[in-house]
């Protein structure tokens, strides 16, 4: 008998891990997010940001995002000033000003990218022409 309760013990306890590792693997798959928000032009050429930015895995007090590495299919351009989800997942301020510099970035390039959130981009799904 209490090799039975053993054993059902063992499996139900597999069962929480397993249920447990499927949910945050749902919340944030392959370690991504999705954030809604209006899609503005960047500072500079061929930049974009997210602003007003909601969703799961957006941090607290954090609604703009520096859209970095985006697809040249996904055409992001056409999508400035509408209100878009951008999937991807968050970089470094290191990783962000190399993608922007298309070379090693600068140690003032890299500082300038510090006090910013980015998000390499993945995905873009339209939402609406306007943003709120």
């Amino acid at each position: 008998m209490k090799r039975m309760s053993a054993i059902l013990c063992l499996i139900l306890l597999c069962g929480a891990a397993f249920a447990a590792a499927a949910a945050k693997k749902a919340a944030h798959p392959a370690g991504g997010m999705t954030l809604t928000g209006c899609l503005q032009k960047g500072d500079e050429p061929n930049t974009f940001l997210l602003t007003n930015a909601t969703g799961p895995g957006a941090a607290e007090k954090v609604d703009r995002w520096e859209l970095v590495g985006a697809p040249a299919s996904l055409k992001m351009a056409d999508h400035v000033g509408h209100k878009v989800a951008v999937t991807g997942h968050t970089v470094g301020a290191g990783a962000a000003a190399k993608k922007e510099a298309g070379k090693k970035a600068s140690k003032a390039e890299k500082a300038e990218e510090a006090g910013e959130h980015h998000l390499q981009v993945r995905s873009l799904k339209h939402i609406a022409p306007t943003c709120p």
